[in-house]
């Protein structure tokens, strides 16, 4: 049997092609997508805990230094250079104790009650 050479492509082949790239493409877009958001629920519970633990460094600090257990104020933990939101330009800080994931709108926020507590949680934005 012999084939003869043809110059390019025939429209029935050319047509199975793009159906099959475009049966893989749309069977990976799914996976593709839980990835991503996978990917931001990780950066955020990274500077959660970043965070958590820059307050409570600040916290021993305040402790040895000044001899009592006080937590710190909102612009103090940023100010301790734990947390360098210079490097994380998906970070918004507003100094106030909310940081917001740029991607999502997520908030980390902070709040200080009392001298010797605090609260932390993650309001999603989805």
């Amino acid at each position: 049997m012999f084939w003869k050479k043809e110059d390019g492509l025939a429209v029935a082949e050319i047509i199975t092609l793009f159906t099959l790239v475009s049966i893989i493409t749309f069977s990976a877009l799914p996976y593709f997508n839980n990835l991503v958001s996978h990917t931001h629920k990780t950066n955020i519970m990274a500077m959660y805990n970043n965070i958590n633990t820059s307050i409570m460094i600040s916290t021993m600090d305040n402790v040895a230094v000044k001899g009592a257990y006080t937590v710190p104020l909102a612009h103090q933990i940023t100010k301790n250079r734990i947390i360098n939101l210079k490097n994380l330009n998906q970070w918004q800080n507003d100094g106030e104790g909310i940081w917001t994931y740029l991607p999502t709108g997520t908030q980390i926020i902070y709040n200080r009650i009392g001298q010797n507590d605090y609260s932390l949680k993650i309001n999603y934005n989805e």
